[in-house]
């Protein structure tokens, strides 16, 4: 029986973890020898985790079950803290960062995540294979090019866009929903990897009281006193917008009107895409800069999220102008690369990528939650 539980830890153990997490970006976290410092100065550790240091041991010792089992690796905000306090110069911040990336390919269960987490020229290669479908799309099905005044939905036939939108939602709530699913299988384990029970009231009352709170807020963010808090908020908010006015509200945003500024939908609009772009530069010279520890490593795909956000965010504020100034070639061309750009943005990084956090962290921090409730007098199975 002993000989039997010995075997079981032994399978536990990845010898490949640590490296793995390394060329995710925690390149100098074996440097920790496990002083505490950064679990003391964190703000969000407060008395119950005690992460970073506890999930670097982990790391290092190849215990990868009980870093996926782990809710600690999301409740991070990387403020960088952590980092400027450290002797050795291990990083931890860029260390949670990158267990998030490796989390974000265990819970996928497409395999997309991890190709384009590994892969440059894959990622490259399927955001160009997407924009020119898209493309193509757009050049085989768009309707008549009307030149004497602005008649987008004319150009762009709304049944035809109307249902893309809806199809590509529908696909990425799929993926995103099994995606969760599978984060909570992962995390809802003991340290013995026992399934842990959780009753159908506590999982509905927490979810309420959770999830919407820290999605619309993210308001531990503001406990960092090295806080991005704002420009954080903004992004999430432009993006929400966005999402909006492109799937529910299309039949109303998409016409042959005139653009209006005064017009509430419109004035939505400019609100994501200005929030979108400001948000967007900020993080560019913040990476740029390295202004803050959370900007002191970027992974190749943080900068593909950054350069596809802004160039989203651009190419709709044209479309914008040039429909208010009635320019009806440059507004069908700024539509056409505006969704180009749109379909892999949407398609690669929402579900895939960095974009997923927004839905993976509030969720963590909810089976955090339970995980506790059970630990005060829970049953696993």
């Amino acid at each position: 029986m002993y000989q039997q539980a010995i075997t079981l830890q032994e399978r536990r153990v990845n010898p490949d973890l640590a490296n793995t997490i390394v060329e995710l970006g925690a390149q100098r976290f074996y440097r920790c020898f496990n002083c505490g410092n950064c679990t003391a100065i964190c703000p969000l550790t407060q008395d119950r985790a005690s992460y970073p240091r506890k999930l670097i041991r982990y790391a290092v010792m190849g215990l990868e079950d009980r870093i996926t089992s782990s809710a600690d690796p999301w409740l991070c905000y990387y403020c960088g803290e952590c980092s400027d306090y450290c002797p050795r110069d291990a990083d931890p911040g860029s260390f949670m960062m990158a267990l998030r990336r490796y989390l974000t390919t265990k819970y996928d269960w497409t395999g997309l995540s991890r190709l384009l987490y590994f892969s440059k020229k894959i990622e490259v290669l399927a955001i160009f294979v997407i924009a020119a479908i898209v493309g193509l799309l757009i050049y085989l099905l768009h309707g008549p090019i009307v030149l004497d005044r602005v008649e987008l939905e004319t150009f762009a036939p709304l049944h035809i866009i109307d249902t893309a939108g809806l199809a590509v939602f529908f696909i990425l709530a799929s993926i995103l929903l099994v995606n969760v699913y599978r984060m909570y299988r992962f995390i809802m384990r003991d340290e013995y990897g026992r399934r842990i029970k959780i009753p159908f009231t506590t999982l509905f009352s927490d979810f309420i009281k959770t999830v919407p709170l820290h999605f619309f807020t993210q308001i531990k963010f503001r406990l960092c006193k090295v806080s991005n808090w704002v420009n954080h908020l903004l992004i999430v908010y432009g993006y929400a917008a966005a999402f909006i006015l492109f799937v529910p509200l299309l039949r109303i945003t998409q016409t042959n009107e005139p653009f209006l500024f005064v017009n509430p939908l419109s004035i939505l609009g400019i609100f994501s895409t200005i929030a979108l772009f400001y948000g967007a530069l900020v993080t560019i010279h913040g990476r740029v800069k390295k202004s803050q520890p959370m900007w002191s490593y970027t992974h190749p795909t943080d900068w593909m999220f950054i350069l596809l956000l802004i160039t989203t965010a651009l190419t709709g504020i044209l479309v914008g102008i040039f429909r208010f100034l009635n320019l009806p070639l440059p507004t069908y061309i700024t539509y056409s690369i505006h969704l180009i750009i749109v379909a892999p943005f949407l398609l690669l990084e929402v579900p895939f990528a960095k974009w997923a956090h927004l839905a993976y962290r509030p969720f963590a921090l909810y089976f955090a939650s339970l995980k506790e409730k059970v630990a005060g007098g829970g049953s696993p199975v």
